[in-house]
């Protein structure tokens, strides 16, 4: 990355992270470049090169959710494991998570954040999934660490990369019916026959540790395809771009040359 990007400013990083989206115009990729450095010469750039300029300037001065959860997603992404960003969970929504064997939880707070809404996050997280982590700037530590319970993990936000504080250890507070309030019609149809009128007939007749085993496969099921289109074109992703593709699974190759 040009070393002029090394200091841009957070106000300026910000200001670009808001503006950018991979559905820009070739003309207005060029403007937010040159609004943060108007001397860089871009007459030789095509749509994908401004793609991966604003990606560089980004992943070097800015540390928001879009750059953490590019940190985080490629953690999982070439392990056995289906991830998903954005999970509604009861009045919360989960910034990040993974299915395997267990289930885990990601909440971000970055600098701009504040933890006003951590403590209901962290009674329904609680609820849902086996092992939950926040990662947080530092700034927020001594807060956080009022409020969270021993089996959080932590991770702090250096230059946007993540540093372990705290691992997680798994959470016994499940509550089977915050699980399958979370399930659609159709999976509770498909994969316990059963309508929403009938979740109390199903808490008891079925024991908890049952209902989080097909909660999990559900959710696996739920992302598989979007995280398994992302696995396969990670290399063709620029990383500020993850959420993105994941949710529309447009092709890459043609989005980055296609002007909007």
């Amino acid at each position: 990355m040009n070393n002029k990007h090394r200091n841009l400013g957070s106000d300026k990083a910000s200001a670009l992270a808001r503006s950018y989206s991979p559905l820009l115009y070739f003309s207005r990729l060029k403007q937010l470049i040159q609004s943060v450095n108007p001397e860089v010469d871009l007459s030789s750039f095509n749509k994908y090169q401004l793609h991966s300029h604003i990606n560089s300037i980004l992943l070097g001065n800015y540390s928001g959710e879009e750059v953490i959860k590019y940190q985080i997603a490629k953690k999982y992404l070439n392990i056995d494991t289906i991830g998903g960003f954005e999970l509604k969970v009861r009045n919360s929504r989960a910034d990040f998570v993974s299915i395997n064997g267990v289930s885990k939880c990601y909440e971000i707070k970055t600098q701009l954040d504040n933890l006003s809404k951590l403590p209901k996050q962290v009674v329904d997280y609680k609820a849902v999934f086996e092992y939950n982590s926040i990662i947080l700037d530092k700034k927020h530590l001594p807060e956080a660490l009022n409020i969270l319970p021993q089996t959080f993990g932590i991770y702090s936000i250096e230059k946007g990369r993540l540093k372990t504080l705290r691992q997680p250890t798994k959470n016994t507070d499940l509550c089977s019916k915050s699980q399958l309030g979370l399930l659609t019609v159709k999976e509770l149809k498909n994969y316990f026959g059963s309508s929403r009128d009938e979740i109390d007939d199903l808490l008891k007749h079925l024991k908890p540790t049952t209902i989080n085993k097909v909660f999990k496969t559900i959710l696996k099921a739920r992302y598989a395809q979007r995280w398994n289109f992302l696995k396969t074109h990670q290399h063709q992703i620029l990383p500020i771009d993850f959420q993105f593709f994941f949710s529309t699974q447009e092709s890459p190759s043609l989005l980055y040359q296609k002007d909007f």
